[in-house]
């Protein structure tokens, strides 16, 4: 059930429609660094699905790393505040940033959430005012897979392709949902959204043990193997099941389920086979969006023969 509802050195350019106090409609699309520098194909399926639904997106230019909202805040919460704060006065949309990345929503929105506080917000400033900008705390920030929910009688619409014997393995992640009191979206212990999603798509959400769990891919940074376990549990729990595919909508858990698999089979000899799904490119695929079309090609754990197993029209 619901809840509810090297700065210095790089010169910024504020959007002409920032400058002349206007919004633009539509959302700013905020990708962070690894679907740009590691995965543009999730980017693909982003901007298709979201362009069939007639939402509009705008790149801004000078968006930063977010930054990450484990490692560089626990470094320095200042530089984590201000790099952050920054990357929110950048927006002029409308309806504020859309971001792709739950780690990027969790720190955007976490800045936020800090900026009520009124050290936090002199703080920032103070940084800030240093490359001439000064952040009122009132830029939106709002995960891709809320706006899915929300619209989602205008997904069911454009489904013409529908997810037919997709037994989906939901992950939903860890910043996706907590802290619940600055996310402030789904129930986080009972989520419901994501899997509604998936369903409106014509695919068949299962249960499964551990569902709510990390995937462990913070982990690797300390301990590969530990990270190699926890998210083999995650798999050994979806065996038990019907699955025969994940769902993912992060993509730190992407890189955990899709390139890790080969290295869990061989660590442990385990024959794990799942295809992993961004929830964007699910969606684009029951829009009628080709694999070719979402370079899908570039999965780690290849998706061909699973299509063909399953009677997926392409």
């Amino acid at each position: 059930m619901l809840n509810n509802e090297s700065i210095k050195d790089q010169p910024i350019v504020e959007p002409p429609s920032k400058i002349k106090g206007q919004k633009k409609s539509g959302y700013d699309i905020f990708l962070g660094c690894v679907i740009s520098s590691r995965l543009p194909f999730l980017e693909t399926g982003a901007r298709k699905s979201f362009g069939k639904l007639g939402i509009e997106l705008h790149d801004v230019e000078g968006f930063s790393c977010c930054p990450d909202p484990t490692g560089v805040e626990l470094v320095s919460h200042s530089a984590w505040l201000a790099l952050g704060a920054r990357n929110l006065t950048l927006s002029s949309a409308e309806n504020g940033i859309v971001s792709f990345c739950s780690g990027c929503v969790e720190t955007l929105k976490g800045v936020n959430h800090g900026m009520k506080e009124r050290h936090a917000f002199k703080e920032a400033n103070k940084f800030l005012a240093k490359v001439g900008k000064q952040y009122d705390g009132k830029t939106k920030v709002t995960h891709f897979a809320q706006i899915l929910y929300e619209q989602l009688d205008n997904v069911k619409k454009n489904v013409t392709n529908p997810l037919k014997n997709f037994k989906v393995a939901v992950h939903y992640g860890c910043h996706y949902l907590r802290p619940s009191e600055i996310i402030q979206w789904d129930d986080p212990f009972k989520p419901v959204t994501v899997d509604a999603i998936v369903e409106a798509l014509g695919a068949e959400s299962i249960p499964y043990e551990f569902k709510m769990e990390c995937c462990g891919n913070p982990t690797s940074k300390m301990d590969k193997d530990i990270s190699l376990l926890i998210a083999k549990r995650k798999l050994d729990a979806i065996k038990k099941t019907d699955a025969n595919c994940i769902v993912v909508v992060c993509p730190a858990c992407y890189q955990q389920f899709d390139f890790n698999q080969k290295e869990i089979n061989n660590t442990y000899g385990t024959d794990f086979n799942y295809p992993v799904f961004y929830l964007s490119e699910a969606v684009a695929l029951s829009f009628g969006f080709t694999p070719d079309e979402l370079g899908m090609k570039f999965h780690a754990t290849r998706v061909k023969k699973f299509f063909e197993e399953i009677n997926f029209d392409l």
